[in-house]
């Protein structure tokens, strides 16, 4: 893909994540935004008229299937049907944005990157922190080594769930405490690979 084209993005799952996805894609002027699905009609999705006028699907299916054009699918479904999707999307010749996590297993996740590679197209998974402020800080003490040889690190996660995050709704699929949090954690533990040694990691999440 040339650099200095406009990308074109299609939303797969219109949750307050989805919608987030596509109002990111309208704010940057190098991209543009296709089409949108979801598997409940437009009118109950909420919050969809910034999007109007956007084609609407009732299922990925529809989408791959229609005369469309556009260079990226955005995964943004429940966590369950991540890798399902992303393969389809692969297949059908489009990028992958994938939300976290990729797949609920390695084979799952493998799958997706053999995929990607025999299409010769990119799949990325979104992992939001991983530039974060405490994350850029924490790996810039570890590469400059300002505290000499590390042993052992403990991690302790104070985010806050009330229960609005647990109320009834089918968008967080399976898995939910660990298929959205083990990751913040893994973005620690992966700083430290480089030095060859095992790290212990504790998390002490409150949810």
């Amino acid at each position: 893909m040339s650099d200095s084209k406009r990308y074109s993005f299609a939303i797969v799952g219109c949750g307050h994540i989805g919608k987030r996805h596509a109002t990111m894609v309208k704010r940057n002027p190098e991209s543009e935004l296709i089409a949108m699905v979801d598997t409940r009609p437009k009118d109950q999705c909420g919050g969809m008229e910034d999007f109007e006028g956007v084609p609407f699907f009732n299922s990925i299916e529809e989408l791959l299937a229609s005369k469309l054009e556009y260079d990226v699918v955005n995964i943004c479904t429940p966590n369950g049907v991540h890798a399902e999707q992303s393969i389809k999307a692969l297949q059908s010749g489009h990028h992958v944005v994938c939300e976290k996590p990729m797949g609920l297993n390695k084979d799952q996740c493998e799958k997706i990157i053999y995929t990607a590679l025999q299409q010769s197209k990119q799949v990325f998974c979104v992992m939001q922190n991983r530039y974060s402020p405490p994350s850029e800080w924490i790996k810039e003490v570890i590469s400059k080594k300002l505290l000499g040889e590390i042993f052992m690190v403990q991690l302790n996660c104070y985010w806050n769930r009330d229960e609005r995050y647990y109320k009834k709704g089918n968008w967080k699929g399976v898995y939910t405490v660990l298929t959205f949090h083990r990751h913040h954690v893994l973005v620690v533990w992966r700083y430290h690979q480089h030095s060859g040694k095992i790290c212990r990691l504790h998390p002490q999440g409150q949810y």
